[in-house]
């Protein structure tokens, strides 16, 4: 009705005031979500039988993020996932503020295809290229056929303070993941400075909401709680972390930098878990040491290289990531003093991102492709006053050397030895939290 116009603005905004007001339960939740989804397109499965026979016994699994910084997991996961036989269909958003987009990430690829209709979408995944290998994995920007209540909802409650409101953040994230009929969904829900959620009460409360949602849609839903105190991995902008996921997956596990272990770790943990639910792996251990051995054998590598050939990207582009143009400006970051580096400031990483023109302030702002920050150091490690914790790159002259001082204000010192707090603090399903095992990634 509402995006048909028979439900006016001014009755919509009241009634997702009265919804801020006065709370949904579960059911209701789950139902607002199930109509959202039937307002659009959505991915029909069974349609595509014509190009493969066994469509419905595939099992189509995906992940969502609740943003971050330097957040570039799925880049990685998508490909590793579906080097396993698993169907991925990943749609993925634009950057805006200070947390980057997939999207835009692609994009710096030149060539990079992320527009599709379910429809191409679909048989993207699905078909082969004469042999019995299906492509499996795809990263693209939503239809604008699928879920348009949503994009129509979320401009009202925007301008209405009703964007933090629970469930109509729920079910504004899952009819997006929904619509894509996926048989299971791993959510990663982050907590902490660079996170829309501060703490990890309220990322507990978003999770438990969104899996609630899920499993009433009929979907196998479960997640993992996540810190975004620091950026994730050692690269922030869009080329910039495009190169770090290549860097990983063209490299043997030896040669991985250990600049990139948070980075690895939190992509192994998801991609086990949705190989526990796609039915490759027995339990998460088992899925951490099975996703960890197609990482480092070239399998998520080949994958990635031919998802991105088959969204009509430049392979070389990927192949020599040494060749690809460097911004015109740089300057380091250095330590102003000697100790232990406890944590660089996400938010204000994101927002200094955001200055040199690696991110967007409003929707319609450019992007540039080289503009980013990378880490040389790590929180955890010891730096000598002098030591270059950073690179800043921009096209913008004239901001780098806020952005230089800013990155140093970010960080925090210690003078003693410090014990980094656990990166994945919670393992959530519907029936209940608890303590997330570390030990998994114990050799």
């Amino acid at each position: 009705q509402f995006t048909q116009g028979h439900v006016k603005d001014y009755q919509m905004t009241a009634w997702l005031m009265a919804i801020c007001l006065n709370g949904m339960n579960g059911v209701e939740t789950a139902a607002l979500c199930d109509a959202m989804v039937d307002s659009g397109e959505v991915m029909d499965w069974s349609s595509c039988s014509s190009i493969c026979k066994d469509v419905n016994n595939l099992h189509k699994v995906d992940k969502h993020s609740t943003g971050g910084v330097g957040d570039k997991v799925s880049m990685i996961l998508a490909p590793l996932v579906a080097s396993f036989d698993l169907v991925v269909p990943m749609m993925a958003g634009r950057g805006l503020g200070h947390t980057g987009g997939t999207i835009d990430k692609l994009e710096s690829i030149p060539g990079y295809r992320t527009q599709y209709s379910s429809e191409e979408f679909a048989k993207l995944l699905l078909t082969t290229d004469g042999s019995d290998d299906r492509l499996n994995a795809a990263i693209v920007s939503p239809s604008k056929d699928m879920v348009p209540a949503d994009k129509r909802m979320y401009a009202l409650r925007d301008v209405t303070s009703t964007v933090s409101c629970l469930p109509l953040q729920i079910s504004s994230i899952m009819s997006k993941k929904i619509a894509e009929r996926p048989d299971s969904l791993v959510l990663d829900v982050k907590f902490g400075l660079g996170s829309f959620n501060k703490n990890v009460e309220e990322s507990l409360q978003l999770a438990s909401g969104m899996i609630e949602t899920g499993e009433l849609c009929g979907i196998n839903t479960t997640a993992l709680v996540t810190r975004m105190d620091s950026p994730l991995g050692y690269a922030v902008g869009n080329w910039l972390e495009v190169k770090e996921c290549i860097e990983i997956m063209s490299s043997k596990e030896a040669a991985l930098s250990e600049l990139s272990a948070d980075l690895v770790n939190v992509t192994l943990a998801l991609a086990a878990q949705m190989l526990v639910q796609g039915r490759k792996a027995s339990n998460l251990r088992d899925g951490v040491v099975k996703a960890k051995e197609n990482l480092h054998n070239g399998k998520a590598w080949k994958k990635f290289r031919d998802m991105v050939s088959a969204q009509g990207g430049d392979v070389d582009t990927i192949d020599f990531p040494e060749q690809y143009a460097q911004a015109q400006f740089s300057a380091q970051v250095r330590s102003s003093q000697t100790g232990y580096l406890e944590s660089f400031n996400s938010l204000e990483v994101g927002l200094v991102g955001v200055n040199i023109g690696a991110g967007r302030k409003t929707v319609d702002d450019p992007i540039d492709k080289t503009a980013g920050i990378l880490f040389h150091k790590r929180p955890g490690m010891h730096v000598v006053e002098g030591d270059v914790l950073a690179t800043v790159y921009t096209e913008r002259d004239d901001q780098l050397a806020n952005a230089v001082q800013r990155i140093l204000d970010s960080c925090t010192f210690s003078d003693a030895q410090i014990e980094l707090p656990p990166l994945i603090t919670n393992f959530v399903t519907n029936e209940g939290v608890e303590d997330f095992d570390q030990s998994i990634f114990d050799e």
